[in-house]
């Protein structure tokens, strides 16, 4: 015989359950682990027949399989016919025909289901990291105030934020990004397409074109890597470093925090800002747009604060960059909200729209 020890992974382990409570309910005589689970426990019980609910959608005869012909038919009968085309994709077609027989039988479709319910779970539990990260960083109760600082300083100034205006400075708002393109690859040292932390102390001077020197307090590194953390968007950490993109969010954060004055006055850009009008320009284009829909400056909006800022704005303005699919490449960590990063970030990619394919050619 076969002396090679057999086990069961997670998601078979779940299968096994629920067969068994399947069994268990047809014969009430039977002891199998999965109805022994059942019994007396009504959460269990429920997401049990979950499954068995979800499965019998397709397979509408229990007959223990269902085919595509059979898939796909629900999703066109379906009261709720996009979201399940959205969600039943070709994808979730060849996860669940695990034998690529055309036909999905229960257990396929429970280990199918197990996984899905699980990749839900792990999201939602990177996501929640994620915002912690942030909400734990020294500086962002600074940035929100920086943020409130600004709005009150554009009230009084009574300027308005003219969306159609700020994509006709694109061109310019390009060539600042170009020049912190640059410093990017020249202190990217191992060439890997990031700035770790050690390479960013020689692209600051460079940014700063020297304005600090001989100042003892020139540079904070708690600060630069409160900084640093902060426009780490994909959560890398220290040793992968900042791209391009979040290599522009850094220099914003750094604006945003020297328009606030104390100790972070001499950070980065806000000290290249004194010196630059165009940087300064470019970086203020994009406080105030931000702050178009973030109109509390509390450091974050909502899709709703965004439709609402949309409509008031007009379609032929903001609207018309502005569109729903732009919320996916706002709310990067999935969160329901935008940060003042993750909007420099989508802001620094509508601006360099096409540079990638430049250099391919």
């Amino acid at each position: 015989g076969n002396s090679k020890q057999q086990s069961l992974d997670e998601k078979q382990f779940i299968v096994m359950c629920v067969i068994g409570f399947i069994l268990a309910e047809e014969n009430k005589d039977l002891s199998t682990f999965g109805g022994m689970l059942a019994s007396g426990d009504d959460a269990y019980r429920k997401a049990m027949t979950d499954v068995v609910t979800a499965y019998l959608s397709f397979d509408r005869e229990g007959k223990g399989y269902f085919t595509a012909d059979e898939f796909n038919g629900f999703m066109t009968a379906s009261k709720r016919a996009d979201a399940a085309k959205s969600f039943f994709t070709d994808e979730r077609w060849a996860e669940l025909d695990v034998t690529g027989d055309g036909k999905v039988e229960f257990e396929e479709f429970v280990y199918a289901f197990s996984k899905w319910v699980s990749d839900d779970e792990d999201d939602e539990e990177e996501e929640e990291e994620k915002m912690m990260i942030r909400s734990k960083n020294p500086l962002t109760p600074r940035v929100t105030l920086a943020l409130q600082m600004s709005k009150s300083i554009l009230d009084k100034q009574k300027k308005e934020i003219n969306f159609t205006r700020i994509i006709m400075r694109f061109p310019k708002i390009h060539d600042v990004f170009d020049r912190i393109r640059q410093v990017h690859t020249k202190y990217d040292l191992n060439k890997d397409g990031k700035l770790q932390l050690d390479e960013l102390n020689g692209a600051m001077n460079e940014l700063m074109n020297n304005q600090t020197e001989g100042s003892t307090d020139a540079i904070d590194f708690d600060q630069i890597e409160s900084m640093f953390m902060l426009s780490d968007l994909d959560h890398h950490g220290l040793e992968k470093g900042l791209d391009m993109k979040e290599f522009i969010v850094f220099c914003a954060v750094g604006f945003i925090l020297a328009e606030a004055g104390g100790k972070s006055a001499k950070l980065v850009s806000g000290e290249v800002s004194k010196h630059d009008e165009e940087y300064r320009n470019a970086m203020m284009d994009i406080v105030g747009s931000y702050l178009e829909f973030d109109k509390e400056g509390k450091g974050y909006f909502t899709s709703n604060e965004m439709h609402t800022a949309v409509i008031n704005c007009g379609k032929k303005d903001a609207g018309s960059l502005l569109t729903p699919d732009r919320w996916r490449e706002l709310d990067i960590d999935h969160s329901g909200i935008v940060d003042f990063e993750e909007w420099v970030h989508a802001f620094s990619t509508w601006v360099t729209a096409g540079d990638d394919e430049d250099e391919d050619e």
